[in-house]
C-alpha cells in the first residue's frame, strides 16, 4: 500500500506532463503509431488527400446505402482495405521511383535490378504485396459479409411487410429451372357485361 508520500509525489510527477499543449504538438502526437505509411493507423497521412478518401466514401455509401450501425461499420471496412490498396500502388510505385534514381551506371535494367537487389535485402516490395492482398482480402470478405446482412436484412423487412398485409417490396424470384405448366382446362370467357375500353 503506498504511503501518503508517495501519493502525494505521484500526484506531483503526474502534472509535470500532461502531454503535448500547443496545436502543433497535438499534431505532431496524433502521428506517433504512423509507421512508414503502410500501417497507419489514421486513415489519411502526410502526401494524400482528404477531400479523395470523401469522395471513395460517398461513393461506396451511395451504393450500397447502409442501414444501422453494423452495415456502416462494414462500408467502413471496406472502403478502409479500398484506400490501403491505393496507398500500396502509391507506395510500391514512389519505392521504386527512389531506388532507380539511386542507380548508379546504366539504366537498361534498373527495374529489374532493383527487384533482385530488394530480395537480397529488406524485401520491401515483398512486405508491400503481402500488405495490399490483406487489404484486397478484407475488402473481399467485408463486401460479401455486407452483402449477406443487406439481403438478411430485405428478406426480413419483406416478411415484416407481408405478416402485416403489405406488398413485399422485394419482387419474387423468377426461376427458369421449372417453368410454368400448361393449363388443361380451356380458359373462360369474359362476361358479357364487361366492356372493354380502347
Amino acid at each position: 500500500m503506498a504511503t501518503p508520500a508517495q501519493i502525494a509525489a505521484s500526484r506531483a510527477n503526474g502534472q509535470l506532463s500532461q502531454g503535448p499543449s500547443s496545436v502543433e504538438g497535438k499534431a505532431i502526437s496524433s502521428r506517433n503509431a504512423l509507421k512508414l505509411g503502410i500501417t497507419a493507423q489514421s486513415m489519411i497521412i502526410p502526401g494524400e488527400d482528404p477531400a479523395e478518401l470523401d469522395q471513395l466514401t460517398r461513393e461506396y455509401e451511395e451504393h450500397f446505402q447502409p442501414a444501422g450501425p453494423v452495415e456502416s461499420a462494414l462500408v467502413q471496412t471496406i472502403v478502409r482495405a479500398q484506400w490501403i490498396q491505393r496507398r500500396c500502388d502509391r507506395i510500391e510505385a514512389d519505392f521504386l521511383n527512389s531506388r532507380i534514381a539511386a542507380m548508379e551506371g546504366s539504366t537498361a535494367h534498373a527495374l529489374g535490378a532493383v527487384v533482385a537487389q530488394d530480395s537480397e535485402k529488406g524485401n520491401t516490395l515483398q512486405k508491400i504485396f503481402r500488405r495490399r492482398q490483406t487489404a484486397q482480402r478484407d475488402w473481399y470478405v467485408a463486401v460479401e459479409t455486407l452483402t449477406q446482412v443487406q439481403a438478411q436484412r430485405h428478406r426480413a423487412e419483406s416478411r415484416a411487410a407481408t405478416s402485416a398485409g403489405e406488398r413485399p417490396s422485394m419482387p419474387p424470384r423468377v426461376r427458369f429451372d421449372n417453368p410454368p405448366q400448361p393449363i388443361d382446362r380451356p380458359i373462360a370467357e369474359p362476361p358479357a357485361n364487361l366492356a372493354l375500353r380502347l
